[in-house]
């Protein structure tokens, strides 16, 4: 998908209302706490974090929307670091974070990489640190071939849970989510959401 062009209009592709689950995490979070906002679009988390006091980096792939989040963040005094970047490459060398939110990034990322990519972002979590995560589920076989022959992956039912057994499982929910829009086709995703705290 081509998001530079989708992040190079006046409007935020994504809005600039927060997921919900991020909302959520943040009362688990200490004041001033050190997050990363991988996959970060255009920014409508990262202004969230940044606003509620947290030392934000926002990391996307998407020249035109670290550039759109940046003038944003001048605009509203908001302090926040923004690197152009894959999610792969910058979790080999980052410092470690009190949070690293994945918020629906991981679907884009191919089987032979996204394992090893859950557990750079483990281990890039400061002990008793947060991982929040949203992504998709496959509903049916027929869907997660199809999906993996794209070059990206959806999880099995519970299989995001049982990657996170060692951790205290916070909030953890598999459903079909709301119709969305958001320049395509109306659609609909099957969706987890994960809030886990490393031990």
């Amino acid at each position: 998908m081509d998001y530079n062009s989708r992040y190079s209009k006046k409007e935020f592709y994504w809005g600039t209302k927060p997921h919900n689950l991020v909302i959520e995490s943040i009362k688990h979070l200490p004041t001033n706490a050190k997050v990363l906002d991988l996959g970060c679009g255009d920014g409508k988390d990262s202004f969230f974090l940044a606003k509620n006091n947290l030392e934000v980096t926002a990391v996307d792939i998407s020249k035109t929307g670290i550039k759109k989040l940046q003038e944003f963040a001048k605009k509203e005094k908001l302090k926040i670091t923004a690197d152009v970047s894959n999610v792969k490459s910058y979790l080999q060398d980052c410092e470690k974070f009190d949070a690293i939110f994945a918020m629906n990034v991981l679907q884009f990322i191919d089987e032979k990489n996204i394992f090893n990519t859950i557990k750079e972002i483990q281990s890039r979590t400061k002990p008793n640190g947060l991982n929040v995560i949203a992504s998709f589920v496959a509903e049916t076989p027929k869907q997660k071939e199809m999906v993996l022959s794209k070059g990206r992956y959806s999880f099995d039912e519970g299989e995001l849970k049982e990657l996170y057994k060692d951790w205290k499982i916070i909030f953890y929910e598999e459903k079909l989510g709301d119709w969305e829009t958001h320049g395509e086709p109306r659609h609909r995703h099957f969706r987890v959401k994960l809030i886990a705290q490393k031990q």
